[in-house]
């Protein structure tokens, strides 16, 4: 449990807890944002629309975030089309990509709601293609940014 978690009001002055081996290195998160080498998530999806995909260097595990040469990771912008108590469902499909949901943030806003799960529905199935928590206040057009290990293509979450 997190102080973000247990008091949400505090989201207005330090960014939710974050794994920086999960994202891109040079990945740094900010209240309603995360910027990857000093690029925006957030405005990257607004001038792209979603979903779409920003792909950097892995983090070399226990390394203190150098960059590998080798390794990428992938973080995924979509958007959600509809939720309910229990669910989202987004503009992308993500079932094959190893998302760490874990992870996964709400962009453009600070929320000051409590924590709580949802399955995720894709784009083109009814099928639940991951669990995540996320404030219980997620409506319509919220974006949620995911990291994905690997590298992927915008192709693969259309």
């Amino acid at each position: 449990m997190t102080l973000t978690a247990l008091l949400p009001t505090l989201r207005a002055s330090i960014p939710a807890p974050f794994d920086a081996t999960a994202w891109p290195a040079g990945s740094v998160p900010t209240l309603d944002d995360v910027t990857v080498r000093a690029m925006s998530i957030g405005r990257y999806a607004d001038l792209c629309g979603t979903p779409c995909v920003c792909t950097g260097p892995a983090v070399i595990p226990a390394s203190g975030g150098v960059a590998s040469g080798v390794l990428s990771t992938t973080v995924v912008v979509t958007t959600v089309m509809d939720a309910t108590p229990d669910a989202l469902r987004i503009d992308a499909s993500l079932g094959d990509l190893g998302v760490l949901w874990r992870e996964a943030r709400l962009l453009g806003r600070v929320s000051h709601a409590y924590d709580e799960p949802f399955a995720v529905l894709d784009a083109h199935g009814a099928e639940v293609c991951g669990r995540v928590v996320l404030p219980g206040d997620v409506r319509p057009g919220d974006r949620i940014a995911v990291p994905c290990p690997g590298c992927h293509t915008v192709g693969e979450v259309r």
